[in-house]
């Protein structure tokens, strides 16, 4: 394995990589990490160039006490995802490059997936969610699409559908029979890397939503939050 030093917007930072894992230079040529050298330059997925400082390699075979720490700290174990590379090698990014197909599922996958940390190891100040979507089309064929996520006053499930009844001009409308709500997705980190997973609709949210749930599992988590909505079964 090799540890990379870089500079990116006039910070510096670790990496951790194979070395057949592939970068693109500032030249969009394709590039193993084993051939980078002091002052190349690779592209990260935003667009930023970052220059590399210090190529060493290092044996995780026998890690020190320095590396094993180094390895379990999420921001620099995770920091060549943010780079463009030629193909998935990593749960990340077989992740990100597999969104679910349906339109409605992919709004909060995308928002789950919005990284942490900026390749130069900033936060983003995304939050990790679990994020939901709900959808209602009336009957002339217009669409209404909210989305939220989970705090403490409701689940993702009622955020989504607080947002769509913002949207709707008559809320009385709206039933489990014409609104869809989408599974909850939430950003997490592994042993396997970073991960989006789904989590399934809590008990509450089952008795509220009923039939609109496209998820038809039943979650272990039963909070009382004061913020719950619901919708009507007709």
């Amino acid at each position: 394995m090799l540890e990379i030093k870089y500079t990116i917007d006039d910070i510096t930072t670790l990496m951790y990589v194979d070395q057949v894992h592939i970068f693109s230079n500032f030249n969009k040529q394709w590039v193993t990490a084993a051939s980078l050298k002091t002052g190349d330059k690779i592209i990260a997925r935003n667009g930023s160039q970052a220059s590399i400082l210090r190529i060493v390699e290092v044996d995780t075979r026998k890690p020190n006490a320095e590396l094993v720490a180094k390895l379990r700290d999420v921001k620099l174990s995770h920091n060549h995802h943010f780079f463009v590379t030629q193909q998935p090698q990593s749960a990340l990014e077989v992740s990100c490059e597999q969104p679910p197909n349906d339109p409605l599922e992919l709004i909060p996958y995308q928002l789950a997936n919005k990284p942490s940390y900026l390749p130069n190891g900033e936060p983003t100040g995304h939050h990790s969610g679990p994020w939901v979507a709900a959808k209602y089309v009336d009957e002339v064929g217009n669409e209404f699409i909210g989305w939220g996520r989970a705090n403490d006053r409701h689940c993702a499930e009622d955020a989504a559908v607080i947002d769509l009844k913002d949207k709707v001009a008559d809320v009385s409308l709206l039933t489990q029979q014409n609104v869809t709500i989408s599974h909850a997705y939430i950003r997490k980190y592994s042993k396997r890397g970073r991960l989006i997973n789904t989590m399934s609709p809590c008990q509450y949210c089952r008795d509220n939503y009923g039939m609109a749930l496209n998820d038809s599992r039943v979650g272990d988590s039963n909070v009382v939050k004061a913020g719950r909505d619901h919708l009507p079964i007709a």
